[in-house]
């Protein structure tokens, strides 16, 4: 079973490319699954909202499969200061 961050991460992929979660799997090839370059800005800007974090573009390019992804942002979550999200107000829509 798939972590929590897994499991936001294919979500995410499903939305974004209108494919069934269930379709998605960590060993997925993100080229096989026609993640064009629109995709790939459309993708990072809702992983960067779902997770609060930002995406260096260096790091995008390395991304081939699904669990590249969910790797490269554990590492960027890790790297994050603990209290990032405490206290913070999101910006008024």
């Amino acid at each position: 079973m798939p972590d929590a961050v897994a499991e936001k991460v294919i979500a995410t992929l499903a939305s974004v490319k209108r494919i069934p979660a269930e379709n998605i799997k960590l060993d997925t090839n993100l080229q096989e699954m026609g993640i064009d370059s629109l995709d790939v800005f459309t993708l990072l800007f809702e992983l960067e909202n779902a997770f609060k974090i930002s995406i260096p573009d260096d790091d995008v390019r390395s991304l081939k499969t699904v669990n590249d992804v969910v790797e490269g942002i554990k590492k960027l979550l890790a790297a994050a200061p603990p209290d990032a999200s405490v206290g913070s107000t999101s910006p008024a829509s």
